[in-house]
């Protein structure tokens, strides 16, 4: 993503500070291992990029190092951080009646708090027409309609809230049972299992056992695909093994790479190599 910091509300303005013991977003502190200053920024900045990716846009951040120094920077919610050249802007506090000036203030509406969203709550009331035609369509198995409005709901909700939000990652979840159930393309499916696993795993989404599962179906997939068309099945094997590991699944990842070890043809010799004769010897004088 190519940030302009022009384009990039003040607000919110996110403050990192790291210390000697540790760092601390906006006075909350962020658990990494105490005096590991490394560790502590990527913890911090990857922390700030799921809250971008919430908001669906870039955020603006100051970086207070030990030093005392403090950076300007903007965070996307691909991870990419910009360190800017000028300060953030600075919001002026709202106005208050009766400022003394025998003017009147302008009356400042207060800010009121996004509510928290709770993964499984029902999705809002501009999409719950499309949710309610995709489980019409499902209940009466058709499942490329269904398919259909789940894609369409997921990048509206996408465009809306950004794609780690609960609503997102609750359509995105739908959409991959519903492909997996009908098994056609099998490479497709292993991708947005795979997709579908790391949204919800980053996105923190509950519950985690069901996280778990669609991780299990992604492998289950995938091997179905290696027997049927390893080319594909090799091509995918980089995504999944990535997918593994983030998720913490050794045993998993080691039966992919026990696959791609006997499915990589080995460069072999010739059975009977032979040497040119040498005309210099007796055999090659004539």
């Amino acid at each position: 993503m190519t940030t302009d910091a022009g384009q990039v509300p003040a607000t919110p303005l996110y403050t990192i500070t790291l210390t000697g013991s540790g760092v601390s977003i906006d006075g909350e502190p962020v658990g990494v291992p105490s005096g590991d200053l490394p560790a502590a920024r990527l913890a911090a900045l990857a922390e700030i990029r799921v809250r971008a990716a919430l908001r669906g846009r870039p955020v603006r951040v100051t970086a207070k190092e030990p030093d005392g120094s403090a950076w300007p920077l903007v965070v996307d919610p691909d991870g990419r951080v910009t360190t800017l050249s000028v300060p953030h802007p600075v919001v002026p506090p709202p106005a208050r009646a009766g400022d003394g000036s025998g003017h009147s203030a302008v009356p400042v509406a207060p800010v009121v708090p996004e509510p928290a969203v709770t993964w499984g709550a029902p999705l809002p009331a501009a999409h719950q027409e499309a949710w309610a035609r995709l489980l019409a369509a499902h209940g009466a198995g058709d499942t490329t309609t269904a398919i259909a409005l789940a894609e369409r709901t997921e990048a509206a909700l996408e465009a809306e809230y950004g794609p780690l939000h609960p609503h997102t990652v609750q359509v995105l979840s739908a959409r991959a049972w519903l492909v997996l159930g009908r098994r056609e393309d099998l490479s497709a499916t292993v991708r947005l299992l795979v997709r579908t696993a790391l949204r919800r795993r980053r996105a923190g989404a509950e519950p985690r056992s069901e996280t778990a599962q669609v991780a299990g179906n992604a492998h289950a997939a995938w091997r179905s695909l290696a027997a049927t068309d390893p080319r594909r099945a090799l091509e995918l094997s980089g995504p999944l093994t990535d997918m593994l590991e983030e998720l913490g699944w050794p045993g998993h990842i080691q039966d992919v790479v026990r696959w791609v070890e006997e499915a990589t043809p080995r460069p072999t010799l010739p059975e009977d190599p032979t040497l040119p004769e040498d005309p210099a010897s007796p055999e090659g004088r004539t």
